[in-house]
């Protein structure tokens, strides 16, 4: 506990004001959304009837998910309080990691910033739901069944989830590609160093011969 206190004091908040300032921007956009989406959609949408929005594309159908993405688990207590336990995991696990980083000093890129906000604001969305609604369980009103026939019925909130998974994946992948060639490279370039240094001794043996 005195470790993390003192890893805390060593934070310098003006180093990651601009972090701070569009992580919680972003974050807060995408609660403010979803719960405001949600709410539009109980109040003009009947439940379980289809209202097209875009024709063949994108249409409107009033669902309550007790589940998880698909209506995996369905209505079984163990596995909603399950979803609910994973929800704020993932929410208090995300500031947390992002405060030991600052407290080690650790730079953000703005990608890595962006993904970990939508992620955060997507999985707070919809732990509103699952905590504060738990009998109702999760408003779902976006359907693209007319073109993917079978597909969950989702929000905005687990649109964001997926946007920040699926980029935070592609953003390490990147990462990891360029941390190897920077590597190769590095190497290659110590390798050369010791052929030169080699070269010279020999060099520098002959000319004493």
């Amino acid at each position: 506990m005195r470790k993390m206190l003192e890893g805390l004091r060593k934070i310098k908040i003006k180093d990651y004001l601009i972090f701070i300032i569009y992580f919680s921007l972003i974050a807060v956009a995408c609660i403010a959304l979803d719960q405001a989406s949600k709410y539009i959609a109980v109040a003009n949408l009947e439940e379980g009837t289809v209202s097209s929005f875009i024709p063949n594309f994108i249409d409107w159908f009033l669902t309550y998910n007790k589940g998880a993405a698909w209506g995996l688990g369905g209505n079984q207590i163990f596995s909603r309080i399950l979803l609910v336990s994973i929800s704020w995991i993932v929410a208090l696990f995300i500031p947390g990691y992002v405060i030991f980083q600052m407290s080690k000093g650790t730079k953000f890129k703005v990608l890595f910033g962006v993904c970990l906000a939508l992620i955060w604001g997507g999985d707070i969305g919809n732990l509103v739901d699952r905590t504060f609604f738990f009998e109702r369980g999760v408003i779902d009103f976006i359907s693209i069944q007319s073109w993917w026939p079978g597909f969950g019925i989702f929000n905005l909130a687990d649109s964001f989830l997926v946007v920040g998974i699926f980029a935070l994946v592609i953003y390490l992948i990147i990462e990891e590609i360029q941390h190897q060639i920077a590597e190769k490279k590095k190497n290659e370039e110590a390798l050369k160093q010791e052929k030169e240094e080699k070269n010279k001794e020999k060099e520098a043996e002959n000319n004493e011969e």
